[in-house]
């Protein structure tokens, strides 16, 4: 870990606890799941009836459902489902809707505003609490559900219903079925979604009814229309196919399969009671949890309530912002996804501790919550105030400013920079325009007060920092390597071809008004040497491309083991010397230095060879997207005039902007203006990695890849610690 005292622990081998869509089930891999899936089968078909029957089958067994209730796949998830008893079975005795949290609140809206019923109960309690159960009329339908997902309670048995009820009970279980023991004889409908506690996936609705219900169904008619998703009854009776394998609607197969999948997972947990096990195994460590540390507790009032599904908690200590912040850095540092309290519940965390769940994930989550609770308690995790000089992609700030830090854009002198400007900043970030020299760094860390603890650089190059001092003065340094090697492959790319069939040249006295065309002969590519001064993740990146156009590769670079190159097929040299002499076509990948400064000169470019290896006299050819001051310009201005290089591809420059240069004389000279990153995707990519470094750097964990002075002890926060 990157910070040896309060370092963060472990993270869950699997980040996803949202209420739903839930995680799958542990070990799931689409590939196998699927394999027997009737993709492209009708669902009418003896392949597609039989798994939607034993879909059915191993649910009945499952959930012990008795042999007369009656069990059916409906459309519209859970919600569908609840809809369509609700439509068809009330009207003919009074209603009371039970809630106490967001879902069941929209079912006694249904019924008032839709349904429009004349004998209507709301019957609701606050979040974290049970409405008075004990005062339900049972001659009335009762709509309620089991376990509120929004608010963490649920109801703790099925005591408060009578057996012998004049209503029907209508149950949404959707968070409760296959975690919780639901008493069969007390319900009279049960719904429920695969996506919950199956981790299944959504759009597909389930629904087990009572004989009392098919009683009601054949007996009442609603006095309002029922749309077709809705009807269960065909002459007045019930349609019993839609119970047999038949559907109401085309299912997802897919979905099926995955059910189907969940299901045999399921049955080798040891069924109901295995599943119920693991998932009160997951709630015990919330629960230990919470009587250990004063400062969160369960929202649910009564202990004998408390979901052991959506386990929904509030942080006493802290305001509605830093849960938001506790909650961004769960989330950043791939702690845990989707956790944050329901819309409208009190702010605060809500954890799926469901089956689906592994024990050991509940486990890594819990001591990350009280990880980032202690560094935001400590002012560890707070507001930081960001400058970048060259520009930044606007998602990238946005991204920054959702964690909570303020971003300006501000142009700086180089004057300020001296003067310690970046001292009032916790961090800059730069592209390549902006020096930060080792008397900048003095400068800004001298400054009483001093702020600045972090340097970002948009980009992979880090050469217009001075890592030794930013690292003498506790700054981390980090950078984005990972997100321009496309564009900048493709830019090398397209100067290589430029210079082949001379298309710069040809572009250029075409507008003169001259037509070259037996002067403008090109060669191709393939079968040419291709040599690669660095051939780090962009020279491989661009080795790649070279490979399919038959070009050979040659490598000069100490660093890379011998396995990356004989991926390429590729001819290792010892010296650079050795790969100028093999080669009629050099590209350059490596960072400027003092080793490297001006390595390209009038020796190195005198012994390229001119004659590719298969005789073609295709002259010699150099391009440089890497660093500015490798290739001494004046040399290359010489050998292009003298014709010993016949031509330069250059999109970095020893001095930036360029100016005049006498490399403009030449009409074999190409440029552009540093543009190897300057694409819609690579500004998007550098902007998205740059802020999840910043935000990961400025919490005290840099990313390894992208940490560039690995040595640093930063100035703010605990010393790093040592190497072994």
């Amino acid at each position: 870990s990157f910070l040896e005292m309060s370092a963060p622990p472990p993270k869950p081998a699997c980040p996803n606890f949202s209420s739903g869509p839930c995680a799958k089930r542990p070990g799931f891999n689409p590939g196998v799941a699927y394999a027997d899936a009737p993709f492209g089968r009708s669902h009418r078909a003896a392949i597609g009836k039989n798994k939607i029957k034993e879909s059915m089958r191993l649910t009945k067994e499952i959930l012990k459902i008795p042999k007369d209730y009656l069990v059916a796949m409906v459309p519209a998830s859970d919600t569908g489902a609840v809809e369509m008893m609700m439509w068809q079975l009330l009207g003919p005795r009074g209603v009371t809707v039970c809630h106490w949290e967001s879902f069941g609140s929209g079912w006694f809206t249904d019924a008032e505003k839709q349904l429009k019923l004349p004998k209507l109960r709301n019957l609701k309690a606050p979040f974290g609490e049970l409405p008075d159960l004990k005062s339900i009329d049972w001659n009335d339908d009762v709509v309620f559900t089991w376990n509120g997902t929004t608010s963490g309670v649920k109801v703790p048995n099925g005591d408060w219903i009578p057996d012998n009820r004049g209503g029907l009970s209508i149950c949404d279980a959707t968070s409760a079925a296959f975690a919780m023991d639901i008493p069969w004889s007390k319900i009279d409908v049960l719904t429920y979604s695969w996506q919950k506690c199956l981790g299944g996936e959504g759009a597909h609705g389930m629904l087990v009814i009572s004989p009392r219900t098919v009683q009601r169904l054949e007996s009442y008619k609603p006095a309002w229309p029922l749309p077709k998703i809705f009807r269960l009854t065909k002459g007045g009776k019930l349609d019993k196919a839609i119970f047999e394998g038949d559907v109401i609607n085309t299912p997802s197969m897919a979905c099926f399969e995955d059910y189907l999948d969940a299901l045999k997972w399921a049955k080798g947990c040891g069924g109901l009671d295995g599943l119920i096990q693991r998932s009160m195994r997951n709630f015990n460590v919330v629960k230990s949890f919470v009587e250990k540390n004063p400062w969160i507790q369960f929202l649910a009032k009564d202990p004998a309530t408390v979901s052991n599904t959506s386990v929904c908690l509030v942080i006493n200590d802290l305001s509605k912002d830093q849960v938001k912040t506790m909650l961004s850095l769960l989330e950043r540092n791939k702690v845990a996804y989707d956790i944050g309290a329901y819309r409208d519940a009190p702010a605060g965390l809500r954890i799926w501790c469901g089956p689906t769940v592994e024990t050991a994930d509940v486990n890594a989550l819990m001591q990350w919550v009280d990880y980032a609770h202690t560094k935001i308690k400590n002012g560890d995790v707070k507001k930081m105030r960001i400058t970048t000089t060259d520009g930044l992609a606007d998602g990238a700030v946005k991204a920054l400013s959702s964690a909570g830090h303020e971003v300006v854009k501000k142009k700086l002198s180089k004057e300020e920079l001296a003067a310690g400007a970046l001292a009032e900043w916790d961090a800059i970030i730069i592209r390549s325009a902006t020096k930060l020299t080792a008397a900048i760094i003095k400068a800004t860390a001298e400054k009483a007060g001093s702020k600045l603890r972090l340097i970002a650089r948009a980009g992979v190059g880090v050469d217009n920092v001075d890592l030794k001092a930013a690292s003498a003065a506790g700054v981390m340094v980090v950078n984005s390597p990972l997100s321009a090697t496309n564009s900048v492959v493709e830019l090398a790319l397209g100067h290589l071809l430029a210079q082949a069939r001379q298309i710069t040249r040809a572009d250029r006295t075409l507008r003169d008004g001259k037509w070259l065309k037996n002067e403008l002969v090109g060669h191709e590519l393939a079968g040419k040497n291709l040599g690669f001064i660095g051939f780090g993740r962009i020279g491989q990146a661009l080795g790649r491309v070279a490979l399919a156009l038959g070009m050979n590769i040659h490598v000069y670079d100490p660093f890379l083991p011998d396995s990356v190159l004989a991926n390429f097929n590729a001819t290792r040299h010892a010296t650079v010397q050795d790969v100028f002499r093999a080669c009629t076509h050099i590209t350059i990948h490596a960072f400027l230095s003092p080793q490297t400064r001006h390595m390209v000169n009038t020796e190195m470019i005198g012994l390229m060879p001119g004659v590719a290896p298969d005789g073609t006299k295709c002259g010699n050819h150099i391009v440089n997207c890497g660093r500015g001051g490798i290739i001494d310009e004046e040399a290359a201005a010489a050998a292009l005039k003298s014709g010993k290089l016949n031509s330069l591809a250059l999109d970095v420059f020893e001095v930036e902007p360029c100016g005049k240069s006498p490399l403009f004389e030449s009409d074999r000279f190409q440029a552009s203006p540093h543009i190897g990153a300057s694409t819609i995707e690579a500004q998007n990519r550098v902007g998205a990695e740059i802020a999840g470094a910043v935000i990961a750097a400025l919490d005290g964990s840099p990313p390894a890849g992208n940490l560039v002075n690995k040595d640093v002890q930063p100035k703010f926060g605990p010393p790093r610690a040592a190497k072994m």
